[in-house]
């Protein structure tokens, strides 16, 4: 009974980004103004940072209602004030460029517009495929492990009696981690896949 690996590096072609952008006022009516002028800075930053207007979704903006507290700390039903937030959503083939501007656009801050970016999704399409490969491979170095135990013990690898497949761990380049439910890491472009299989092999004489 022997295990069998197989491994691949894999750079990520795809990428999902989300940012959300906030802004408190007194009134609904100056709240939404704005929020619409804070879109429109959003939006010329993506565009300069080379991002085409079809990859951005923006969303319908969302209202919360803030109330007074009473001297004892208990909500009122009087009202203090509206949150008012929006949040673009990018999806792009160009992996660099969203990973850079995920990070960059934390900038608006100093323009006085309370934004938060969500960490990018990085994201392979090719991954069926891969595991396939993968599970080849490992198969093949199963075999190749069990035939060197066998002729070292003077033996010889004979029919396959059962053979299982593990979990995929999808894991940063650099990473040891494993899971039982296996790993599938979306927060790095560059990352490791990994196929184990498990076969049992009869032995002959």
């Amino acid at each position: 009974k022997v295990k069998g690996m197989a491994d691949k590096v894999i750079t990520s072609d795809s990428a999902n980004w989300t940012a959300t952008w906030t802004v408190r006022s007194t009134t609904l009516k100056e709240g939404y103004a704005e929020l619409e002028k804070q879109r429109d800075v959003v939006k010329k930053f993506l565009s300069d940072a080379t991002i085409p207007d079809g990859e951005c979704t923006y969303s319908a903006l969302t209202t919360q209602t803030v109330f007074k507290l009473d001297e004892h700390g208990r909500t009122t039903n009087e009202v203090f004030g509206y949150v008012l937030s929006q949040w673009v959503e990018v999806k792009s083939k160009d992996v660099r460029l969203i990973e850079s501007v995920s990070k960059s656009i934390t900038e608006l801050l100093k323009e006085g517009i309370e934004i938060q970016s969500h960490p990018p999704q990085f994201i392979f399409s090719g991954l069926e495929a891969l595991k396939l490969e993968l599970l080849g491979s490992a198969t093949k170095n199963a075999y190749e492990r069990a035939t060197a135990l066998a002729e070292n013990s003077r033996g010889k690898v004979g029919a396959l009696n059962s053979a299982s497949q593990g979990v995929f761990q999808i894991m940063p380049v650099d990473s040891t981690d494993v899971s039982d439910g296996g790993e599938y890491d979306t927060s790095t472009i560059d990352k490791k896949v990994k196929a184990v299989v498990t076969l049992e092999f009869h032995i002959e004489k």
